[in-house]
């Protein structure tokens, strides 16, 4: 298990082999969405960033939902990003993220994550990490505050604390994972996709649709507390959107809402 120790800045750097990014810590802030979103609206000529943090005190997930951990128990980053492609297909940063995450962690443990459309990453059945992004328009040009929590070293207390236990672990079960080398792996890899998106959007549809655990499953779709759909989850369109084929075989596209996948037994996941 992680020791909570700061996140080390130097190391970090020392470990990243791409440049181009500004690179913010902060041991304590609201959150790195809300700080990237701040820094992109007060300057002219704004730079790809990545900003850190040990500690959110108004961290948000999907919905505004808040997330809280203790600190240094988490990677709490926000990695701000020009859009390079069309708005509608801007979905596909988001999907990347989840797709470099889920790698890197299999490459550095071994530990397999799977991705719950649209946004979260699940191992064994428990969340693990959330991805929220968020766009802003800078001098007529689309930006992305693309934010991301995973859970590193959470305690039984912890979870019992925040009402998630049973639903929620941390990224790797048993193991010591260092941050500063797992985020400098995710940030190259997820250059590469960002470089990859100019070329093949179409390539890393596919790729995130396939990784996605939703899909040939029957799922419940709420509002808030409200179910508002149940069926077969049959595949993501070319924006994204979910595609649930009801019991009497009319299909519906789902752009926003709490998707819950049945599992083998007739049990729903979180």
């Amino acid at each position: 298990m992680n020791l909570r120790t700061p996140f080390d800045q130097q190391l970090f750097l020392r470990n990243l082999s791409v440049q181009g990014y500004r690179f913010s810590y902060f041991p304590s802030i609201d959150s790195t969405n809300l700080e990237a979103r701040r820094y992109l609206n007060s300057t002219t000529n704004p730079q790809p960033g990545i900003l850190v943090a040990d500690l959110q005190l108004a961290g948000r997930g999907r919905q505004g939902r808040s997330w809280q951990a203790p600190p240094a128990s988490g990677l709490l980053c926000t990695v701000a990003i020009p859009i390079e492609t069309p708005l509608e297909r801007a979905f596909l940063y988001t999907a990347s993220m989840g797709l470099v995450i889920k790698n890197v962690t299999a490459r550095l443990t071994g530990t397999q994550l799977q991705l719950k459309w649209p946004n979260d990453l699940l191992r064994e059945g428990l969340k693990v990490g959330g991805i929220l992004a968020e766009l802003e328009i800078i001098k007529g040009e689309p930006w992305l505050a693309l934010g991301f929590g995973l859970n590193i070293s959470l305690d039984e207390d912890d979870l019992l604390e925040a009402g998630i236990a049973g639903k929620a672990g941390n990224l790797v079960p048993y193991q010591v994972v260092m941050r500063e080398e797992l985020l400098a792996k995710v940030i190259e890899e997820f250059t590469d996709y960002r470089h990859a998106l100019l070329i093949s959007m179409e390539h890393i549809r596919q790729e995130w649709a396939a990784a996605l655990v939703t899909l040939g499953y029957r799922v419940q779709v709420f509002q808030g507390d409200v179910l508002t759909l149940e069926g077969l989850a049959r595949g993501v369109d070319e924006n994204g959107t979910l595609v649930i084929e009801d019991d009497a075989g009319k299909q519906h596209r789902i752009q926003a809402g709490d998707v819950s996948v049945r599992l083998p037994g007739g049990r729903y996941s979180a």
